[in-house]
């Protein structure tokens, strides 16, 4: 295997497996904000008024984890372009 191309495969692994963290962290604070906004139909549903100390992480995780998970897709995207670029400049020379 040529010399040139060990550092863009290792290079290529490490944009992979940044993209698959990013995907699986993005993927889960959006299902878990989803879950606490459900909780919070349901129990605004159910007649509570003001929300218990307990619940006051519930009514904040979406506020936070959301745009999080925004931020992540957005990141993914971004390593994507870089990777092509990078992948057809290669190609041109």
């Amino acid at each position: 295997m040529p010399s040139e191309s060990r550092p863009s495969a290792a290079r290529a692994d490490r944009a992979g497996r940044l993209q698959r963290s990013l995907a699986y962290f993005s993927l889960t604070l959006i299902g878990l904000s989803i879950i606490a906004i459900v909780i919070i139909m349901i129990v605004g549903g159910a007649g509570v008024k003001r929300p218990v100390a307990e619940m006051a992480v519930v009514y904040l995780f979406p506020a936070i984890a959301l745009p999080l998970g925004a931020l992540g897709i957005i990141a993914i995207f971004v390593i994507n372009a870089i990777e092509r670029r990078r992948l057809n400049q290669r190609q041109i020379k």
